[in-house]
């Protein structure tokens, strides 16, 4: 009896993971087709995010860091897609200690494709990101753009990854599918602005403090949203080698006006507090505004506005977390 078919996510447990395993399980061909979501993470502090995915006869989790893949090969002896999405992520924390992003995002990236290498996958869908590009002197800023130059440790290990999947792609004939997000907000976000901003009006409703001048502009987009796009474009773009995405909204807002829009939504009216400067954190850019002309040519396009995705990302976060409501 041949063995199903199987995909694998890697950083099933995070954010934009669990999210993208409920997607899969509720496509009708993985369902009817008996394929088998296998999710990898090493962090099981976030394993509520798949409480409906571990009920799933299709789903199993390997509870692991991605660079120990190779131990797990007779778990995952038949996989033919694997969607890449675990990474470090903090750009702060990365500032303190500068390994962090090399292990994880480009060492972690490369034990990826070497597992890819030996075990003969050709398929392989790739979570970039938008900060590669830096303070980008073409704006909107399209993916090819010809100095790129990043200014964070998280982004410098993220361009190093996509030139690790350039090379194996060339060498090896992997189908690689890349995708440059800009700020995705939504279900099961755990950091970020939004997020920042309910946890500190939670502990201090009559201020909130903004890190820079609050001028900075960036692009939110929702989760369902940035999957829908790189799920659907990986499928029906082609055979070429490589390809590579922006993905991100139509419009920007600036991070004052975000704090303004949380707000609202809790109900408070806080003094601000600006820490100064056009950016708010060492690697932080003070702007983040995507050509996506790319992805809307081939057929995708955001559903959700910037106002849109703060208004669903801060009733998210107050319903996971039973906040009911906030009293200044």
């Amino acid at each position: 009896m041949n063995k199903p078919r199987q995909i694998l996510v890697t950083g099933a447990a995070g954010f934009i993971g669990s999210n993208l395993c409920e997607h899969l399980l509720m496509d009708d061909t993985i369902r009817n087709e008996g394929i088998q979501i296998v999710g990898m993470d090493w962090d099981t502090m976030h394993k509520s995010f798949l409480t409906t995915c571990l009920k799933s006869k299709n789903f199993s989790m390997i509870w692991d860091d991605i660079k120990h893949i190779k131990n797990h090969e007779i778990k995952l002896s038949n996989v033919d897609l694997i969607y890449h999405l675990a990474a470090a992520a903090d750009i702060r924390a990365s500032f303190k200690n500068p390994m962090i992003d090399l292990e994880n995002n480009t060492f972690g990236t490369h034990a990826i494709l070497e597992f890819m290498r030996t075990k003969d996958i050709k398929n392989l869908v790739f979570s970039s990101t938008s900060s590669i590009y830096g303070i980008a002197q073409i704006v909107p800023t399209p993916e090819n753009l010809p100095d790129i130059r990043p200014i964070s440790q998280y982004a410098a290990s993220k361009l190093a990854a996509e030139a690790f999947v350039n090379a194996y792609s060339n060498l090896y004939g992997i189908r690689a599918r890349m995708y440059r997000f800009a700020n995705v907000t939504g279900r099961n976000m755990h950091r970020g602005v939004i997020w920042d901003f309910v946890h500190k009006l939670k502990e201090n409703p009559l201020e909130l403090e903004i890190l820079g001048d609050g001028r900075q502009r960036k692009s939110l987009f929702d989760v369902s949203d940035c999957i829908r796009g790189f799920v659907e474009l990986s499928k029906s773009d082609g055979k070429a080698p490589v390809n590579i995405y922006n993905l991100g909204n139509t419009m920007t807002i600036t991070v004052k006006e975000i704090a303004d829009t949380v707000c609202m939504d809790l109900g408070l009216s806080p003094t601000y507090k600006f820490t100064g400067g056009d950016i708010g954190w060492p690697g932080d850019t003070p702007y983040t505004i995507l050509s996506i002309d790319k992805a809307v040519d081939a057929g995708w396009s955001p559903t959700y506005t910037c106002v849109d995705c703060i208004h669903k990302t801060v009733q998210d976060i107050c319903t996971r977390e039973r906040i009911k409501k906030i009293t200044p």
